[in-house]
């Protein structure tokens, strides 16, 4: 028998090395399939952790993005108890630091100047939020100029229903860039601003916003990350002059004849304080985000007074918290 040519030590090295790769190809493509049909039993390597819509670590950075809204336009205030200061203005997202006694970060963007480039202004403020890394995006009004306006898809002139419905798709498709937990707002109809904040020709017909709303609770519905905020039902509550409920509070028709401005556009102070109360509201009402939700201090009379130092002098209504735990 001839006995066989033992292989050299190159040779003997270049057998194992492919052997190895081999077997690791061999490794990873049947891990991949596994994962591609749906089973669950995970590769023996370390777990790396993935952006996941249910974190578990409680939220502690809130990016906001939208509109005027979100911007806090037209909203100044003088602290009281600093006569010679200068008048400041309030976004949702310094209200949000104040409510949470500085303890959350935000990152503030929204933008007065949304509605002049719908499409590179909101493709702007979803590349900073995701640079942000936030456990939390606030996108309460960043739909609005996605519908209302009149500077459609490549800045062309919205004339039609379709062309406002596919300005919509444009920014859900920035949104959907977007893999942590994230709160949507849908449309409110903003119609009573016609003649000072708005033309006529900037405001949806009401079977655009009706398919609009439609499309964007659907939209919501089939994202296990994000979560529907109603912005048209609070901006209805804040409107019609009549008293509501938000978070265990009670807001008078004397209230809320002070939560929009003049303009019939914009929230104001005590507005944002609101739509601070019903974001926490929407948050503590879901099974996944309550738990890790900021702690915040959403009762209106207390807040104002961390906001502008002015002292409330409606009497306090007893047992009422005052912080969301």
């Amino acid at each position: 028998m001839i006995e066989a040519e033992k292989p050299s030590m190159a040779e003997s090295t270049s057998h194992r090395l492919t052997h190895f790769f081999l077997g690791l190809a061999l490794f990873t493509g049947s891990w991949l399939t596994s994962v591609a049909s749906g089973q669950t039993t995970p590769p023996p390597t370390p777990a790396v952790e993935s952006n996941a819509a249910e974190p578990t670590k409680r939220i502690s950075r809130i990016a906001t993005i939208g509109a005027s809204a979100s911007a806090g336009y037209g909203v100044y205030f003088t602290r009281q108890d600093d006569p010679g200061a200068s008048p400041s203005g309030m976004s949702l997202a310094k209200l949000l630091r104040i409510a949470s006694g500085e303890q959350v970060v935000t990152i503030d963007l929204g933008t007065a100047a949304f509605f002049s480039n719908p499409t590179g202004i909101g493709t702007r403020l979803v590349n900073r939020a995701i640079q942000s890394k936030p456990d939390l995006t606030l996108a309460i009004d960043y739909l609005f100029w996605f519908t209302f306006g009149s500077v459609g898809v490549e800045s062309a002139r919205i004339r039609t229903v379709e062309d406002r419905l596919a300005l919509l798709e444009v920014g859900l498709a920035q949104l959907d860039r977007i893999t942590g937990p994230i709160l949507v707002g849908d449309i409110p109809d903003m119609s009573s601003a016609e003649g000072r904040m708005l033309r006529k020709s900037q405001i949806p017909s009401s079977e655009a916003q009706q398919r609009a709303n439609d499309r964007i609770r659907a939209w919501v519905a089939a994202r296990p990350n994000a979560r529907f905020f109603p912005l048209r039902e609070l901006i209805e509550q804040l409107r019609r002059g009549a008293s509501f409920d938000i978070a265990g509070q009670t807001w008078t028709v004397a209230d809320a004849k002070t939560l929009i401005l003049p303009d019939r556009l914009h929230p104001s102070l005590d507005g944002l304080i609101a739509l601070v109360a019903a974001i926490d509201e929407v948050l503590a009402a879901d099974t996944a985000l309550a738990a890790i939700r900021p702690t915040l201090e959403v009762d209106r009379r207390r807040l104002r007074t961390r906001v502008t130092g002015t002292k409330s002098t409606e009497p306090e209504i007893a047992n009422e918290p005052a912080v969301t735990e």
